[in-house]
């Protein structure tokens, strides 16, 4: 099954960037990588003098805002990307585990209806937060796992789709 080894390794793929991404703010000082704001698709920051730990910053530096105030700190170090783009990247990682459980079912059309209903959570939780002024860092963070679920699901019912569509062929 081409489309299961697909979803695994997608699965230890992103599984990869989430424990490094948790794990790279122990491997420096307390203090070493804080006030990160910045903006997404911008390079903010001078990370060259941080070796290997550097490239993983400058790849939240260039996929986030960093803004430190939605941002877990481990370690007295922020981490490279915000606290949705955490919880996005958990949920992709769970639901892409699920995927591999899943199989076949996932061709049901109703997996690609759940997973664009929670996808949407985010979209509507982020609406809601700039029509309010809210900033529930705790319902971002589980929405944002939801929604990643949600995008995993969407994937896992496109690969299913299409090889069972090269089946018949």
């Amino acid at each position: 099954m081409i489309q299961d080894t697909f979803l695994k390794g997608l699965f230890v793929f992103f599984a990869a960037f989430l424990i490094l991404f948790t794990l790279i703010p122990f491997l420096y000082p307390a203090g070493t990588f804080v006030h990160l704001d910045g903006g997404p698709s911008l390079m903010d920051h001078d990370w060259s003098p941080y070796g290997a730990g550097g490239l993983l910053y400058a790849l939240g530096d260039l996929l986030c805002h960093q803004e430190t105030a939605r941002s877990f700190v481990l370690n007295g170090n922020q981490l490279p990307i915000c606290i949705r783009d955490v919880g996005l990247l958990a949920g992709l990682v769970a639901g892409l585990f699920s995927c591999t459980l899943l199989k076949e079912k996932l061709s049901d059309k109703r997996y690609l209806i759940v997973g664009f209903v929670l996808l949407l959570l985010t979209l509507a939780e982020w609406c809601i937060e700039n029509m309010t002024g809210a900033d529930p860092q705790a319902l971002r963070f589980a929405i944002a796992i939801l929604s990643g679920i949600g995008a995993a699901w969407i994937v896992g019912f496109a690969v299913n789709r299409s090889a069972g569509r090269e089946a018949l062929r």
